[in-house]
């Protein structure tokens, strides 16, 4: 990015982090555990407490299975951890009062934690709570609002927008980030995903996209490669591939970046890049691609 002379961020991407440009707005979201991992700036000392008050109100008038005087099952406050630590359990589905929700709520002073569990076996809610309740003891927390806390060497960590969750792989998670609109183009787009895949598939990036491609054959749609081949990234070995598509006269750039992926692995998950623009300032938009692949790294491991 530096030679744009572009102020960067650092953001997780679960196993991986990235610099990306500073002035790009974040969208999207990371499970963890089964579970949605949502982060909040908060805006002063009261937005947590009346965020969290609000959430309650919702799930109150939420209608409730018949027999049930209200959706809403129970509040607990889990101490030791943060500034508070609140949790609710309610019914999710009107007609399916065996499976519930719970959703917790983590404020650390300068950010919060949402940790949202759905479709859970009421039966089995103390074993609900305990998981979240772990995933909230081992999210390190950014010191300052807006600050992003530091990749750790040695230290097993899943990687959000600013803090991490100090936990190794167990099951279940990926993430799927947007950032939107640069200077090069207002409509540039930057799509980061990863999850873990427990089938391993031989069918690369470079192959899907030539059977894409005997598929578009017919109208006006018009493919250029611009460039295509292996490439490794974050010590993944991967395929990339950038094309202009064309069609009733309106050009657009595709990047896109693909490692397939190991089986149950989160240091080795299918991992796609992708970036979209309107056609045009092609040399520099390749820059930028460039950057944003190289500055992707694993996240606090030392033996990829």
């Amino acid at each position: 990015m530096h030679r744009f002379n572009e102020p960067t961020r650092t953001c997780g991407g679960g196993r991986f982090v990235v610099d990306i440009p500073a002035a790009m707005t974040f969208a999207g979201g990371y499970s963890f555990q089964g579970r949605k991992i949502e982060e909040i700036v908060w805006q002063d000392e009261e937005d947590a407490l009346n965020t969290w008050n609000h959430h309650i109100e919702k799930i109150s008038r939420r209608e409730a299975p018949q027999g049930m005087p209200n959706a809403l099952i129970e509040e607990r406050e889990i101490d030791g951890i943060g500034v508070w630590c609140k949790t609710v359990l309610y019914f999710n589905e009107p007609l399916d009062p065996l499976y519930g929700a719970m959703d917790l709520l983590l404020n650390t002073g300068p950010t919060g934690l949402w940790i949202k569990a759905w479709a859970k076996k009421l039966s089995a809610k103390e074993t609900t709570y305990e998981i979240s309740t772990d995933i909230a003891r081992a999210y390190r927390a950014p010191e300052k609002r807006f600050d992003r806390v530091d990749v750790t060497d040695g230290r097993d960590a899943f990687y959000l927008r600013y803090g991490a969750v100090d936990l190794p792989f167990e099951y279940k998670e990926s993430v799927d980030i947007v950032f939107r609109e640069h200077a090069l183009d207002d409509r540039l787009q930057i799509h980061i995903m990863t999850w873990v895949v427990h089938e391993e598939s031989k069918i690369g990036l470079l192959e899907r996209a030539a059977n894409s491609l005997m598929m578009k054959l017919v109208g006006d749609l018009k493919i250029e490669k611009l460039r295509s081949g292996q490439r490794t990234v974050a010590g993944l070995p991967g395929e990339e591939l950038i094309e202009r598509f064309t069609e009733n006269g309106r050009s657009t750039l595709s990047f896109t970046w693909m490692h397939l992926g190991k089986k149950d692995s989160a240091h080795w998950p299918r991992v796609v890049v992708e970036m979209e623009s309107r056609d045009g300032r092609l040399e520099e938009k390749i820059d930028l691609w460039d950057a944003l692949l190289d500055s992707m790294r694993a996240a606090g491991r030392q033996d990829r």
